[in-house]
């Protein structure tokens, strides 16, 4: 009987933990995989865009293709570990030529990157920050906030439910 409990705790145990990807243990510039992936990208229930992201470089940048589906819109983005800084950084650019440039790290179970008001995206000195969680089911909900007020308010620019197409 004691066998048969040990067996069932080893099996949960290693299915709980093939179930969350992120870890402790993994490497920094592995830390937004979980965002690989071709989606359908929803907010409520309304389909507005498709988004494909993938490795390059070996492994050390995500490439991004942003394509609205409810407008002529489109950008890309370049995500790569920094370990000189030791952040995450990412420069996004679209079709209108505005971009974003943001830094960040992976905490508290969420990417979380923010801009200086360096960027060219909407109001001057604005400052933009965005959040990538992985949720349970496998799907990533992505969080879009600007403040022109250097941070005291955060106004939502975006909120997103990446869902991998099947």
């Amino acid at each position: 009987m004691k066998r048969f409990l040990l067996l069932i705790f080893i099996l949960f145990s290693t299915v709980s933990f093939s179930q969350n990807p992120i870890t402790n243990t993994t490497s920094p510039n592995r830390l937004f995989d979980f965002w690989l992936g071709d989606w359908d990208v929803f907010t409520n229930d309304d389909l507005v865009a498709h988004n494909t992201v993938i490795l390059l470089q070996n492994g050390n940048l995500l490439q991004e293709n942003w394509v609205s589906e409810k407008e002529n819109f489109t950008g890309t983005s370049y995500s790569f570990y920094n370990s000189k800084i030791d952040k995450w950084q990412q420069i996004w650019v679209d079709k209108n030529g505005n971009n974003l440039l943001l830094k960040g790290n992976f905490e508290n179970g969420k990417m979380l990157l923010s801009s200086s008001s360096d960027s060219n995206m909407g109001e001057d000195q604005s400052l933009h920050r965005i959040s990538w969680v992985l949720m349970p089911n496998g799907n990533v909900k992505q969080v879009w906030e600007s403040s022109i007020d250097e941070g005291k308010i955060w106004n939502i620019q975006f909120e997103g439910i990446y869902k991998k197409k099947e």
